[in-house]
């Protein structure tokens, strides 16, 4: 029996609209019946989940940007990872010395920028919201910051020089074509997972994880089981114990019915 289900968000959960599907909404809402815990766990900021926590009534903490931080269903910070100060100077050069725009959340759950670039429409459209900002290279922003992001794709040798000069250093994640985010090394969806579960008396087994991206690799190693759409990224899939229909056609929602409520 399966105690608690630990999905991803976009690209798993919700359509290609940025919506939950009824099946899926269905699916969740059964589970919760049957005692079933439901964490969301998303690149995405506290904000832009909130409704989803609310339609579904959710009393679990939750996860979000990328296991930076945990919230309550209330979206009060329980727990979050801050990025070293000396390395955040240095990647917000870095990414501006290469002409990108980073985009810097800090432990309050929110973004910031100093200014606009064409391919943040990609955040926007999945319902993110920007506060502007004089400068983001100040000492309040290098001792709060719990992510940076920034809009490349995996193709841009920018990647390759932040992963090769700070491997070790930091924690680098993908989560979609433009969704490049930089965080503590410690500071992984897994890790976020692992302390919800433990502080519920929950074991690894009696997880189910739901998940498309790189970025939930690290549910994957904890869970019993691993559930991959079919949309996933090819390494996702290798993964995976099962793998479900793609996300815009509820294949949470048919899994859920399939093999989780059937258990």
């Amino acid at each position: 029996m399966y105690r608690l289900i630990a999905t991803d968000v976009d690209g798993t959960l919700l359509d290609e609209n940025s919506r939950i599907t009824e099946l899926n909404m269905k699916a969740l809402l059964e589970c919760k019946k049957h005692g079933i815990g439901i964490v969301l766990a998303t690149g995405k900021t506290l904000d832009s989940i909130k409704h989803l926590v609310e339609s579904m009534a959710l009393k679990l903490p939750q996860i979000v940007l990328n296991g930076s931080i945990i919230i309550t269903p209330e979206a009060d910070i329980i727990h979050s990872i801050k990025i070293d100060k000396a390395l955040y100077y240095e990647i917000i050069k870095l990414i501006k010395d290469n002409g990108y725009p980073p985009v810097v959340a800090l432990d309050n759950g929110k973004l910031y920028l100093e200014g606009y670039h064409p391919d943040l429409r990609h955040l926007d459209n999945m319902g993110e919201r920007f506060i502007r900002v004089e400068s983001i290279e100040s000492q309040f922003f290098a001792e709060n910051a719990v992510d940076i992001f920034t809009p490349i794709k995996m193709s841009n040798p920018l990647e390759g020089i932040l992963r090769k000069k700070y491997s070790g250093k930091l924690q680098f994640t993908r989560s979609g074509e433009y969704f490049f985010d930089i965080l503590n090394i410690e500071a992984t969806k897994g890790n976020a997972l692992i302390s919800i579960i433990n502080n519920l008396g929950i074991g690894r087994k009696e997880v189910a994880v739901f998940g498309d991206s790189p970025n939930d690799l690290s549910m994957f190693d904890i869970a019993g089981l691993r559930i991959a759409v079919k949309n996933s990224y090819a390494e996702v899939i290798k993964e995976a114990d099962i793998i479900t229909d793609e996300n815009y056609k509820s294949g949470l929602g048919k899994a859920i019915f399939k093999y989780i409520l059937t258990d």
